[in-house]
């Protein structure tokens, strides 16, 4: 139903959530010769970045980005930014979107035509920011990267300034898809 309010331009639909990004590459498996064992050196101190991205399917992207958890004052300053529709912000059911904090924000963001759609639980599958998140670690970012902090920060805002331009995710399907099981239902 968002996703026809949005295409109908009725409304403006933003699909929200933060990402880590850390030194530490992630490596969910490999492969070694029976009895030589490989050894991976692990980073038991390391720095973090966790941004916060509202993601429209048109691949525009707002990016709050952060080293520590700030979710109230990145929404309360993307709703003061104006906005000539109503504005419906899709999150997760992560602690940090469903604290007091936020909850206690709620009437003063609705009296700006923002509102939060929190999804089911257990259900990443539903918010294509994940898709993004995913692209920006395991496709975009290379291992030359993470040589350096200061290197992988670099990386990361280059491809967060030029997405939507250089660096684009195809989400035409997604929106003919639900459209179509909407209006056929």
């Amino acid at each position: 139903m968002l996703l026809t309010l949005w295409v109908c331009g009725l409304i403006e639909l933003y699909f929200a959530d933060e990402v880590g990004f850390t030194q530490q590459p992630y490596v969910p498996y490999g492969w070694q010769k029976k009895h030589h064992p490989l050894l991976l050196p692990a980073r038991t101190t390391t720095k973090r970045l966790n941004p916060l991205g509202l993601l429209r399917l048109d691949n525009h992207l707002t990016v709050y980005p952060s080293e520590k958890a700030f979710i109230v004052d990145s929404l309360t300053h993307f709703v003061q930014q104006g906005h000539p529709k109503p504005v419906t912000i899709v999150l997760d059911n992560s602690p940090i979107h469903r604290c007091q904090l936020v909850y206690n924000q709620l009437a003063s963001w609705e009296e700006q035509d923002m509102y939060l759609f929190f999804l089911p639980a257990y259900s990443p599958h539903l918010n294509p920011i994940e898709i993004l998140w995913r692209f920006i670690k395991y496709r975009w970012l290379k291992k030359v990267h993470y040589l350096s902090w200061s290197r992988l920060r670099k990386a990361i805002f280059a491809i967060i300034k030029s997405f939507g331009q250089e660096y684009r995710i195809d989400f035409t399907d997604l929106q003919s898809k639900n459209i179509l099981q909407f209006n056929s239902a």
